[in-house]
């Protein structure tokens, strides 16, 4: 009886065990630890890779993202077949935000009103130091990527955050996702989910990889320059 009883312990010990191991880290833990990480980086740059989902069509893209905080940013989407040939630059300058088309031959423009505004993720506007009070934070479980290190949390807005009902139909369901390794803390992909009650949805992941940090940039990556004979569009709102 004696030896059954201490087998019996010794196996809901190993449970217990087992399961703090599977629960290493708590939601806020990650957070916190992501925030640090995020206030030691100055810069970074990476490949991405870009997958959006809109009812039955599927559309993947590439480039490459140099990120300098607080609010600098530039998104190379390219050729898949050449990878110098630029299709779409989105850039963020500081002041004004740009979108350069070449096969168009145009230019979107926007004053950017929030110069002193810390990014979460770069370009996708949702600020760091708000997260806390403007969303929910969801540790989603993944036992693959929890493998390689990486914890995944969802964002879902809180109330306050949502758009008002239009003609007594509800807004859409929109949630965030941040996939963060443990090595740095830093996020490997993040992404955006919509879906509304008449069922229609939308998603974009976009996948980090090469991913460098605190690195020398040249600061003329973020300066931009209209091209002769471009079209500007000012999409700066009205104040």
């Amino acid at each position: 009886m004696i030896k059954r009883l201490s087998l019996k312990f010794l196996l809901l010990l190993l449970l217990a065990t087992v399961v703090k191991s599977e629960d290493a880290y708590t939601v806020d833990e990650i957070f916190q630890n992501f925030k640090k990480a995020y206030e030691k980086s100055r810069n970074f740059s990476a490949k991405f890779e870009e997958t959006i989902l809109q009812a039955d069509t599927k559309r993947v893209n590439q480039g490459r993202l140099y990120f300098s905080k607080p609010n600098l940013l530039r998104k190379e989407y390219v050729s898949q077949k050449d990878s110098n040939q630029v299709l779409q630059l989105i850039l963020l300058d500081g002041e004004y935000s740009w979108s350069y088309t070449p096969i168009v031959n145009q230019v979107n423009k926007m004053k950017w009103s929030k110069l002193n505004r810390k990014e979460l993720l770069p370009g996708i506007g949702a600020s760091l130091e708000d997260v806390q009070k403007n969303y929910n934070m969801k540790l989603v479980r993944d036992d693959v990527a929890k493998k390689k290190g990486i914890y995944q949390i969802e964002l879902i807005a809180k109330s306050h955050m949502l758009s008002k009902p239009v003609n007594d139909t509800p807004p859409p369901r929109e949630t965030l996702a941040i996939w963060i390794r443990t090595d740095e803390w830093l996020p490997v992909q993040f992404g955006y989910k919509s879906e509304d009650d008449a069922g229609n949805r939308e998603s974009y992941i976009t996948s980090l990889t090469n991913i460098k940090r605190n690195q020398a940039l040249d600061s003329t990556l973020f300066n931009f320059t209209v091209p002769k004979g471009v079209e500007i569009v000012d999409l700066t709102p009205d104040e």
